[in-house]
């Protein structure tokens, strides 16, 4: 019954009579305008149409007079389903317009039946209390004539009492010599801890003296080593420039003692040309002259030959000193980037092992100043480089240092270069 009454309920709530009656309304407002249009609308039609019968000759209006019946038929027939559509729609809109809407009642039916609902249940439950309430009588009307048994369990209880107050002052007795105990054994391994602490501690900071030392050690070792690599680079670089010059000075010198050179044998092939129009034309005093100019030019050429041969093996030389330094430097630039390695690595470890440390960030401090005295490049720069990691300033280092060596090694093959063209082609 409550679930028809809930059905009923739901359904003319979404009927909406209510919303249904005034569209009805306005629908039949629409409809008696309508009417009254229609109404007037008729009237000009049928003085339109006496109009035309007037005006219209009457062969012409016998031959639309068929067409006009078809038309004032089909106009009947519309209007006469327009009517009945309109009486039937009347109808019913005088039959809902004043019907009550159910929802209310509905609404407040489905409540009461709630309610009554709630009035069963409870009144079943009432029933289930009093049935309930009998039973606890009947066993309060039990326990009544049990008295006897009550005192015999009272005295059981206070027994058990006694026995349990007994039992718990042991426990208790038993549980604080034991809290004793434990207390005991906690505070032995407290100071077993706290001596070991302070032992780890004093060799924590013996080991962190010896880090810092081998930290400053090999510091200053980098520093050296920089210094040497710095001081050998510059050395070897004034060595092949005064090479250079000395190599640039033979070339030279060659380079005038073949232009003589050849001035002396044009003069010798002159010579010779005149000794033999001399032999032909001239007599033999000047014959002899001419021999002893020739002689004397002869003399001359091979002495410029003989420079000449002097200038090459001095370049030969020159070029076997270039050969000889560049191996000497590539060599010693190799034993320095090992050197550096080995620093960069040992520095690595240092480091790695102060982490471990419990006062690392002092030591961290100290790094980032190490950092900021060595591994900068200016003042501007010690700013950003100051924030980056020792790995990463000794990785930019040995890549600088790198940079430079291959510099020198361009310098040097260039330098070998020049002195191979020089020593090939002694008349440039």
């Amino acid at each position: 019954m409550a679930a028809n009454v809930g059905s009923m309920f739901q359904y003319w709530k979404r009927f909406d009579l209510q919303q249904l009656q005034r569209e009805l309304d306005a629908t039949a407002t629409v409809l008696a305008n309508r009417q009254d249009e229609s109404e007037q609308s008729r009237k000009r039609l049928i003085e339109q149409s006496r109009e035309f019968k007037k005006n219209t000759p009457e062969d012409l209006r016998k031959q639309v007079a068929p067409l006009l019946k078809s038309f004032q038929g089909e106009i009947d027939a519309l209007s006469k389903r327009s009517k009945e559509a309109e009486a039937a729609f009347l109808t019913v809109y005088k039959r809902l317009i004043d019907v009550p809407d159910p929802v209310p009642a509905l609404d407040l039916g489905q409540q009461l039946e709630i309610k009554v609902q709630r009035l069963h249940d409870i009144e079943t439950e009432n029933q289930k209390l009093r049935e309930t309430l009998e039973e606890y009588n009947k066993e309060f009307a039990e326990v009544k004539n049990q008295e006897v048994t009550i005192k015999a369990l009272k005295e059981k209880i206070r027994e058990y009492e006694q026995t349990l107050k007994s039992q718990a002052e042991t426990i208790a007795l038993e549980k604080e010599q034991k809290l004793q105990n434990d207390f005991a054994e906690k505070e032995r391994k407290l100071q077993e801890t706290q001596m070991s602490t302070t032992s780890k501690l004093e060799e924590a900071e013996h080991k962190l003296q010896t880090l810092q030392t081998a930290l400053e050690k090999t510091r200053t070792e980098l520093f050296d080593l920089k210094t040497k690599y710095d001081e050998e680079t510059t050395a070897k670089a004034d060595e092949i420039e005064m090479i250079m010059t000395d190599l640039e000075r033979a070339n030279q010198r060659a380079e005038v003692a073949q232009r003589e050179a050849e001035t002396l044998r044009e003069q010798l092939s002159s010579a010779n040309h005149s000794l033999q129009l001399a032999s032909q034309i001239q007599k033999a005093p000047d014959v002899a002259i001419e021999v002893l100019t020739r002689s004397s030019l002869e003399v001359e050429l091979a002495a410029k030959e003989r420079e000449i041969a002097q200038l090459v093996e001095d370049v030969q030389r020159l070029q076997a000193s270039l050969t000889k330094l560049r191996e000497n430097s590539a060599s010693q630039i190799s034993q320095l980037e090992q050197q550096l390695n080995a620093k960069n690595s040992t520095l690595k470890q240092l480091e790695e092992k102060l982490k471990g440390q419990a006062d690392y960030e002092d030591v961290k401090k100290e790094l980032t100043t190490l950092k900021s005295m060595e591994f900068a490049p200016s003042e501007g720069a010690g700013t950003q480089d100051s924030t980056k990691p020792l790995e990463v300033l000794l990785l930019e280092k040995n890549r600088s240092l790198q940079s430079e060596n291959a510099t020198l090694r361009i310098s040097n093959s260039d330098l070998s270069g020049r002195a191979l063209c020089g020593a090939a082609d002694p008349s440039h």
